[in-house]
This record gives structure tokens, C-alpha cells and sequence, in this order.
């Protein structure tokens, strides 16, 4: 039965059953349309035979004015089964009587139309019902003559009201005929199509399947002799389903002929699938491998990490576990490629992985990077973290020994490592914090020079801050949020002030003042000190101008970082602004350290020349903290050492003597000398007695504005002894 729900002979059925039923609809509906306007005609042929036959009673009754006899009439016409009311209009349009369902002046009319003479199809509302009604009005004249002489005259009208209910009840029961009619003759045709379609072309198409169905290369009994095939053959029709099945029979043949060289290239095929599948099985081993191990090292490599770091997290959230995250960076790996070549580099590395690897335990992980970085995964024992350091220590140990290339001309190399480790969770409960905690730590034990550090929230905190007044720093010019203060400098022989140093600091919008001990090393290291030197300088010449004018002596002194002393082209800058600013170079001294002097001495001389050679002087800044050649020191062309304030701030009898010192030495080499830090009275008088040229500090003036400038410097303040 299922077979036949899906087989042709009853698609074709449906198709042709849908196309009868559709004309057969179209059929009735015609045959149901002509039956209903039929009866309406009849209605509306009896409604004429009624103005006949009641007319003259009508009229008699409205000319005698008998209006009992005329109601008493027209109740009996509403008893025809085809009038649902009368009514009688005067030539006045004045109701004289109604019966039944009629058109009044209260009724609400929805539509009006005219069909034949007379007749009007009206819907419409009576005023006592919400009930939509549809009648049919015929309109008739009610005329009177006096005598046969006279002429007719009209005293009225009649209006006849048949309900569209009427036809319908009428036509229903030929309805119900008709529709019956129709259905019958469908059914007997659809029984009698449904035979002939599975006799003559559904049953043979059913064994032409089952004959094709049993064509089963599977199964060799059925394709050597298939009954349901032979039926189909037999029955010799001359129609296409013979000339189909002989065809079933000849490619059955045919199979049967080529079943064994299939049968013999199918295994042939296995073996070489079976043998292409180990092959390509082993190649996708190899490159997984590859993909997720170091090809110079074979270990794990990134992605492998990371994929097995998320593992360690599961398993410490699942049991509460605790593990290390190590971030592992060869110290100065680049001298050993670049001295030694990258040959020896690789053997480096590989030999680095193979220590690395026999120090951890079976639990651990070590994976390379790219380069010379090394991450490891440590499971923790313990939840006091006392076995970090012991951990770490194995690594270390294991790279101590030398490592020996066996390669003519080159030694044992010594190979160490810093080390960052972050502990999950305190460190960070994800991958990307542990392994940035990790690469922090091992960046700050790097740059303090030691083997291995433990993460720090604190020292996070610090290189945050660092960052992001790095990135603030190259917008602090733009939104004028730097701004300078001046220091001055007492000439103790006159108690005048002679020199102002100009001092530069930060406005921040939201961590408020900072210190330039905080952001210029910041700026050197991220190569904005150029352009703050020069704004400072351009401020500067700007502000300090007014004062120049009136002073010509007054010296503004302006410090220059190392990066930027090094630099060739700065006496050329540092001329121009003077030039844009109409201020000469002999008012600026600049300011460099004794460390920015020495680091390179040659260089130093020749840049200093340069600068002294345009008008500007020279001070040693911070003088007594680095190392200075006094061979070099009387080379330098500058004209004054400033004393670093560390002295001063420490003083003792050892500090006096080194301080009384470095003033006699200035002096015998022509230069002229400031103290820094001078914070108290007793500070400034001894710097007087041992011959200090210049005092700075606290206790002679804090660092100023522009504006506190202006009122300390006019009139000068004397200061009190």
C-alpha cells in the first residue's frame, strides 16, 4: 500500500482527478448561478401577477378612503410565501399602510440598485434591528378614474418586498440536487480512472521496479535470474514498458558479463585505498605534529601551549589546584648568533630545550616561543607556593654546565636565563593574564639583572602608570599641559640673584602634578625628549626674555638630557630658537650631568665646543655622583660645577671635607661652583665660608611661576643674615 501511495499511477491520478474537479467546480457553479437567477426571475414574474391581481382592490380602498379594508388587504398579501412586506405611498409620498418588512423613513439604507422595471435591490438596517436585510422593491403606480371619460388619475403608489431569503430557499433544495449530482458522477469517475491506471500502467511500473530493484550486484542470485524481470518481459505488450523491460534485461546481462573485472579492479582499488589511508594517516600525524611542536626543537610549540594551559585552568578551577606559569628569556642569546652565527645559535636552542625538557617533571610543560623564549606549565604540590623558587632553581641549574658545540674555534659557551613566573589563580585565573604577568615578570628580572622574579601586583601597577603616561606624553605639548617654574640661584659674594634655573613639569588631567624625575626618564626612553627639550627651550627664551632685557647678565640655566646632548644637530636647534626668540646665547647656560659628559667623551668635547662656540655656557650638573676623568674634566669647556644636593642633605665632617674639596679643585681649574639642596641658614653660611660661587635651594626660593617670578625678581628681595 505504501508503494502504491507513491507510485505514478496515483500522481497521475491526482493530476488528472485535480483538472476534472476543477472544470467540474466551474460546471456547477454555472448550473447553481443559472438555478438561482431562474428562481429570482420567477419571483420577480409572480411579484408582477400580485400588482395585477390586488391593484384595483387597492385603489378602490385608497379612493374611498377605506383605510381598515386596505391594511385587511394588505395583510393578506404578506401571507404569500414571496412578499415579506407591502406598503401604499401617496402621490404625496405619504404612508397610508405597511405590512411587513418595508422601506421606512427610519430605515438606514446601505445600497440601492436598479435590476429590471421596477425593481431595486435594496440593503439595508431597519430602525428596530441591527440585522443587515436584503429586499427586492417592485414599485407599481396606483391610478383612479371617476367615470370611463374622465382621465386616469394618480392617487398613490404600492411597493411589493420580496426578502433575497426567499430565492435562496427556493433554489436550496435544487442546490443540494446539483452539488449531489456533481459528486456522484466524480466519484465514479475517479474509481473507474483509478482502475484503469493501476491495471495498465501502475501494476506493470510496480514490477518493472521490483525487477530493477532485484538487479542487486550484492547479491548474485537475484542478478542471475530475476522473476519479477522475466513477468514484465513475458507479457510481450509492444509498449514502452516491454521495450523498457527488455532493455532491464539486456543491462542485466551485460552487468552479469562485466561483474568480473569490476569484482577484480574493486580489490585492486581496496589496496590501493588501504594503502593510500595508512600514508595519508601517517602524513596527517606528522603534520599535526607539526603544527603543534617547535620544528628545530620539537617542542611544544604556541598553540600547543596555550591549548594545554587552558587544561591546566579547567583542571585548577575543577579540583582547586594550583600551577606555575613561567616565562623563560636566554640572557644576551643575540651576541651568541651574531658572534658565532646562527648555526651555532640553533644548536644553542636545541640543547637549551633538551636541558629544559629533562628538568621538569612528567607533569610539566615546556614549550619555545619563536627566538629565544621558553614558557613552562609547573603543577604546584603545595598551596603555600614554597616551591616556586626550588622549581626555578632546577632550570637554572640545568643551564650552569657550558655548552659544548663541537666545532673548531669556537669555546664552551655559558648560557643563563631570567625567568618571570605568575601563579594561577592569584596571578590571573585566564591564559592571556598569566602568560602578561609572566613576560612582566621576566622582563623586570631581566632588567634588574637577576635570574628569576615572582610576579608583583605592585610592580604592575608601576609599569602601567609608566605606560600610560608614555602614551599621555605625546598629547601633554598639545593640551598645554606642561608648564615651567624657576628655581633662582643666589651669588653669594653680591646676595643678589643672578642665574634661574627653568624647571619643566606636568599638569596631569587626572593623576594631577608629576614629578619630571617620573616622566623624563619616560621621554628618554620613549624618544620624546627631542621634542619636550625643545619646547622647553622655546618657553623658556620666551618667558625669561622680559628679564634679559632688563638684566643682560641674568643667566637662565636649562638642563639637557644625555639623548638629547648626543645629538649632532643641537647647537643648531638650540641657535635657532634663540634667533626666533630675540634672546642671545649668552644668557643660557645649558646644564648636563657628569654622567652625559663622560659616557663619551670625545663626543662631549667636540658638541660642547660647538654650543660655547654660539655664546651659550656649560655647567656640570649633579657633580660628585658619577665618574669623572679629571684629564677630560680640564678638556671640557665649561665654566661652572654644580654640587649635587646629596652632599649637602647628608652632611657630616667626611661630606664637608669632599664638599670643601670639589670647590677648591673648581676653583683651581678657572670654574665657578653651585650648591645644591641648600635648604637651611646654616647650609648657606658655610657654603659662603668654604667659597661656594653660587647657592640653590629651598631656603632661598622655591620653584616659581612666571608671575612669582616677576614680583621676587622686581623689586629683588634682599635676604635676611
Amino acid at each position: 500500500m505504501n508503494k502504491f501511495k507513491d507510485g505514478i499511477g496515483l500522481r497521475l491520478l491526482r493530476y488528472v482527478f485535480g483538472c476534472y474537479l476543477i472544470v467540474t467546480i466551474l460546471v456547477t457553479s454555472a448550473q447553481l448561478i443559472s438555478e438561482y437567477s431562474r428562481a429570482k426571475s420567477n419571483i420577480f414574474s409572480q411579484t408582477y401577477e400580485l400588482e395585477a391581481s390586488f391593484k384595483d382592490s387597492l385603489v378602490s380602498s385608497m379612493w374611498s378612503f377605506d383605510t381598515p379594508q386596505l391594511k385587511v388587504t394588505l395583510a393578506g398579501v404578506t401571507k404569500i410565501d414571496i412578499v415579506a412586506g407591502i406598503k401604499i405611498m401617496t402621490d404625496k409620498n405619504k404612508m397610508l399602510a405597511s405590512s411587513g418588512d418595508v422601506v421606512s423613513a427610519d430605515s438606514q439604507i446601505l445600497s440601492s440598485t436598479d435590476l429590471l422595471a421596477g425593481i431595486k435591490k435594496i440593503e439595508l438596517i431597519q430602525a428596530d434591528s441591527s440585522k443587515h436585510q436584503t429586499l427586492f422593491e417592485y414599485k407599481f403606480p396606483l391610478k383612479h378614474r371617476e367615470s370611463n371619460s374622465d382621465p386616469l388619475k394618480l392617487i398613490g403608489y404600492g411597493y411589493i418586498y420580496t426578502d433575497a431569503n426567499t430565492i435562496i430557499d427556493r433554489v436550496k433544495f435544487s442546490f443540494i440536487l446539483i452539488i449531489i449530482n456533481s459528486l456522484i458522477k466524480t466519484a465514479a469517475l475517479w474509481l473507474l480512472f483509478l482502475y484503469f491506471v493501476n491495471r495498465f500502467i501502475a501494476k506493470p511500473l510496480a514490477a518493472l521496479a521490483n525487477a530493477a530493484e532485484a538487479l542487486n550486484p550484492d547479491k548474485l542470485e537475484t542478478l542471475c535470474s530475476s522473476k519479477e524481470l522475466d513477468n514484465v518481459v513475458k507479457a510481450k505488450h509492444s509498449d514502452e514498458l516491454y521495450l523498457l523491460a527488455t532493455n532491464f534485461d539486456q543491462m542485466r546481462i551485460a552487468v552479469l558479463d562485466k561483474m568480473a573485472v569490476i569484482e577484480s579492479q574493486k580489490c585492486q582499488l581496496e589496496e590501493r585505498v588501504l594503502a593510500r589511508t595508512k600514508s595519508l594517516s601517517e602524513a596527517n600525524d606528522e603534520l599535526r605534529h607539526l603544527a603543534l611542536h617547535d620544528a628545530l626543537t620539537t617542542l611544544p610549540n604556541r598553540t600547543l601551549f596555550k591549548d594545554r594551559l587552558e587544561q591546566f585552568i579547567k583542571v585548577g578551577q575543577r579540583n582547586n589546584t594550583r600551577f606555575i606559569v613561567a616565562s623563560i628569556d636566554l640572557s644576551d642569546f643575540k651576541s651568541i648568533n651574531d658572534n658565532y652565527g646562527h648555526q651555532i645559535g640553533d644548536l644553542i636552542l636545541v640543547e637549551v630545550a633538551r636541558r629544559l625538557a629533562n628538568a621538569f617533571r612528567k607533569t610539566d610543560t615546556v614549550a619555545r616561543m619563536g627566538g629565544d623564549e621558553f614558557y613552562a606549565l609547573l603543577s604546584l604540590e603545595r598551596d603555600d607556593y614554597s616551591d616556586v623558587e626550588s622549581l626555578v632553581q632546577k632550570f637554572i641549574k640545568a643551564l650552569e654546565k657550558p655548552i659544548h658545540c663541537d666545532c673548531e674555534n669556537i669555546p664552551d659557551i655559558l648560557i643563563s636565563a631570567n625567568i618571570g613566573t605568575a601563579i594561577y589563580p592569584l596571578h590571573g585565573e585566564d591564559s592571556a593574564a598569566l602568560i602578561k604577568n609572566a613576560d612582566m615578570a621576566m622582563y623586570h628580572a631581566k632588567k634588574s639583572g637577576i635570574p628569576h622574579l615572582l610576579y608583583s601586583a605592585k610592580e604592575d601597577l608601576r609599569l602601567r602608570r609608566q605606560s600610560q603616561l608614555a602614551q599621555d606624553l605625546n598629547i601633554a605639548i598639545q593640551n598645554n599641559e606642561l608648564f615651567l617654574v624657576y628655581q633662582p640661584i643666589l651669588h653669594l659674594a653680591s646676595n643678589r640673584i643672578t642665574k634661574i634655573e627653568v624647571l619643566v613639569r606636568w599638569q596631569h588631567p587626572t593623576l594631577g602634578i608629576i614629578s619630571p624625575v617620573e616622566f623624563i626618564p619616560i621621554c628618554e626612553r620613549t624618544g620624546s625628549i627631542h621634542q619636550l627639550t625643545q619646547w622647553v627651550f622655546q618657553q623658556a627664551c620666551t618667558q625669561c626674555k622680559p628679564y634679559c632685557d632688563v638684566d643682560e647678565s641674568l643667566s637662565i640655566s636649562i638642563n639637557l638630557s644625555g639623548r638629547v646632548f648626543s645629538q649632532p644637530q643641537i647647537p643648531h636647534i638650540l641657535e635657532n630658537i634663540c634667533k626666533r626668540s630675540n634672546i642671545s646665547p649668552f644668557n643660557i647656560n645649558l646644564e648636563v650631568t657628569e654622567t652625559t659628559a663622560m659616557e663619551k667623551p670625545e663626543q662631549a668635547i667636540e658638541i660642547m665646543h660647538q654650543l660655547t662656540g654660539k655664546g651659550f655656557t656649560i655647567s656640570i650638573d649633579d657633580f660628585g655622583t658619577g665618574y669623572s676623568s679629571l684629564s677630560y674634566l680640564v678638556m671640557l669647556p665649561v665654566k661652572e660645577l654644580k654640587i649635587d644636593k646629596s652632599f649637602l642633605l647628608s652632611l657630616g665632617v667626611n661630606s664637608e671635607k669632599v664638599i670643601k674639596a670639589m670647590i677648591d679643585l673648581a676653583h683651581s681649574l678657572d670654574l665657578k661652583v653651585v650648591g645644591e639642596g641648600v635648604e637651611t641658614k646654616a647650609l648657606l653660611d658655610m657654603l659662603g665660608v668654604m667659597g661656594c660661587d653660587y647657592a640653590q635651594g629651598y631656603y632661598i626660593a622655591m620653584p616659581l611661576s612666571a608671575d612669582q617670578l616677576d614680583s621676587f625678581l622686581y623689586p629683588q628681595s634682599v635676604l635676611k643674615t
